[in-house]
């Protein structure tokens, strides 16, 4: 799991992550990262390069927005619709607000709070996260790990790659998030029957293809994602379909 942090007073930043800190040694619970800053960009940055389970634990009001925190949080359900949210606040008005940014709070954790009460509310949102984990549906998992990065991300979450301006840095483009990572197209297309390099900047999961628009020259994932497709791979890339749905069929 991954943990985020945001908060802009720098003595309640140090003593919460100390917090979390000590309940994951105490617990034996083990976190691929801990990123705690003062700025929404850059967690939000930081969000977008995993994948794994997150738990974010966000100031609801920041340089003096009372509100920054709650918007913050609905741009992180549009990458991360399973992470778990907590607000650490002094405004626990705010709570009822929080249904309109659609943004699914599991807890509000009050700064003023005594050490104790405030350790057992994020134990609470760990809690929550591991059991989501063990009692969630097992999904079938693309792996990738090189000496760039590592990550993983449900194979039916995975539309497309893409090349970016960076030479050998890649984006996979899922429904929920995206990530970028060091590799090359050729070697992703290698790694699994259902990914077909349809284009020079772009290998496709096949099983999530929609349309292909001949026309247009592009293949349509759903109504906010499309990507090109080179007009001589259309008719491989429709036998390569055919084929991985013919294979479901039977099985």
């Amino acid at each position: 799991m991954n943990i985020f942090l945001l908060e802009d007073d720098i003595i309640h930043q140090q003593r919460l992550e100390l917090i979390i800190r000590e309940i994951l040694v105490e617990n034996r619970w083990s976190a691929n990262s801990i990123v705690t800053t003062a700025r929404p960009d850059h967690l939000l940055e930081k969000v977008q390069e995993t994948v794994d389970q997150n738990i974010y634990f966000l100031d609801i009001e920041l340089n003096g927005e009372k509100k920054k925190g709650l918007e913050v949080a609905h741009q992180i359900r549009q990458l991360d619709q399973r992470g778990v949210i907590a607000f650490i606040t002094t405004h626990s008005e705010f709570a009822p607000i929080t249904y309109a940014y659609k943004v699914s709070a599991f807890d509000f954790i009050a700064k003023d709070s005594p050490v104790d009460e405030i350790k057992q509310h994020v134990v609470d949102c760990f809690e929550n996260l591991l059991s989501t984990q063990l009692n969630g549906k097992k999904e079938e998992l693309f792996i990738f790990s090189n000496q760039h990065t590592s990550f993983q991300v449900p194979f039916s979450d995975i539309l497309y790659f893409e090349t970016t301006e960076i030479s050998h840095k890649l984006r996979l483009i899922c429904k929920s998030r995206l990530v970028n990572f060091y590799a090359t197209l050729d070697e992703v297309e290698k790694m699994d029957a259902r990914f077909f390099k349809i284009h020079r900047s772009f290998v496709v999961n096949l099983e999530n293809i929609a349309e292909i628009n001949r026309s247009e020259g592009l293949v349509y994932f759903d109504k906010a994602h499309s990507c090109m497709i080179s007009r001589r791979k259309i008719r491989t890339a429709l036998e390569k379909m055919n084929s991985i749905n013919q294979h479901f069929q039977k099985n």
